[in-house]
């Protein structure tokens, strides 16, 4: 079979699977053809790695499929993937799509956290305080389902703490105590209070 035909086989064949379920033609064909490789390795690689995933090689993209995820969350996993199997630069780019795609403030702050640890991981300064100061922004929208995720507490919250540590380090104590006080005053756990406000007072 020549390749025009192929190509014309591929414009006419049935477009099922959990892009149809979630609505993601339009996203996946619209990336380039080594994007496209990209997504469905790692969407291969949690099928073969990750024994909870309910779903096989043939769901990406064919037959009638029933899930859970949203666009966003679907993506956001793919990009876990990827970042356990050390592809940085994949994981950032499906991480930061699955950001423009639908989904919860909740969904986006889980993102977010990964994104800086992604950060954190290659030493760049700019991008942790990019990801941590959006999700400090988005705090109210995702609040109250993080409680509720975590038995009416707040948790300690990753991208809280290293930015303090960051603000810490440009001598911003003022900017970080105020952050540090937020944070006592939200209830978010945080076991190093005292020491930390202890060590900004005394800068």
């Amino acid at each position: 079979m020549g390749k025009a035909l192929k190509r014309v086989f591929r414009l006419f064949r049935e477009k099922g699977g959990l892009l149809k379920a979630l609505d993601l033609w339009g996203w996946y064909e619209e990336l380039d053809v080594i994007r496209q490789r990209e997504v469905k390795k790692y969407y291969s690689l949690k099928v073969v790695k990750d024994l909870s995933f309910p779903y096989r090689a043939e769901h990406f993209d064919s037959g009638e499929v029933k899930t859970s995820y949203t666009k966003r969350t679907f993506i956001a996993t793919l990009a876990q993937t990827a970042l356990l199997e050390g592809d940085f630069e994949v994981a950032e780019w499906l991480y930061t799509e699955a950001l423009k795609l639908e989904g919860t403030p909740y969904e986006a702050h889980l993102i977010l956290n990964d994104l800086t640890l992604l950060a954190r991981s290659l030493g760049d300064r700019s991008k942790m305080k990019l990801y941590c100061e959006e999700d400090l922004r988005l705090f109210p929208e995702y609040r109250e389902e993080l409680m509720k995720r975590h038995g009416g507490k707040l948790p300690r919250i990753n991208s809280f703490e290293l930015y303090l540590h960051l603000l810490e380090r440009e001598g911003r104590q003022k900017d970080a105590l105020s952050l540090l006080e937020f944070m006592r005053k939200e209830g978010i756990e945080f076991p190093h209070y005292e020491e930390m406000r202890d060590r900004l007072l005394s800068l």
